[in-house]
């Protein structure tokens, strides 16, 4: 983490973003996004489709210029997402975020217990490396 962000979070200048309002209907190829997850779209949407997607909190996001890491939804999901009517949409929809937070915090502590393995190595080839050190100023006494 940089200094600049170090700053920014002890002193909590960090401000929530404000959701963008709606744009138009994307075209095909365009990424929407929504809180963690994207969307790459791969098929037509009709306007009655992207309503709901903006009723929803989705957004169209440029992702050129977006550095932010995202998890990419199946095109399952989206073609039936894309097919659903109603309840069974909204069903769907809540599942997708359900699954998506149980994911991040499985990501969160699967890379805990990689760093932990990573660490754990380093002090292995250092205790290695020192003990060479001490064998090699054995052998020149």
């Amino acid at each position: 983490m940089s200094l600049k962000n170090t700053i920014r979070n002890v002193l909590n200048i960090r401000k929530e973003r404000q959701l963008p309002p709606p744009d138009l209907k994307p075209q095909i190829g365009s990424s929407i996004v929504r809180e963690r997850l994207r969307i790459r779209l791969k098929y037509h949407i009709t306007a009655e489709q992207w309503d709901w997607f903006t009723d929803h909190g989705w957004r169209v996001v440029d992702m050129r210029t977006n550095r932010r890491e995202y998890t990419s939804v199946p095109d399952k999901v989206l073609v039936k997402l894309l097919d659903l009517e109603g309840e069974a949409r909204e069903e769907l929809h809540q599942r997708l975020f359900r699954k998506s937070s149980v994911s991040k915090l499985a990501s969160s502590s699967r890379a805990a217990q990689v760093e932990k393995a990573a660490k754990a190595a380093k002090l292995e080839k250092q205790s290695k490396t020192n003990d060479t050190t001490a064998d090699l100023v054995e052998e020149a006494s």
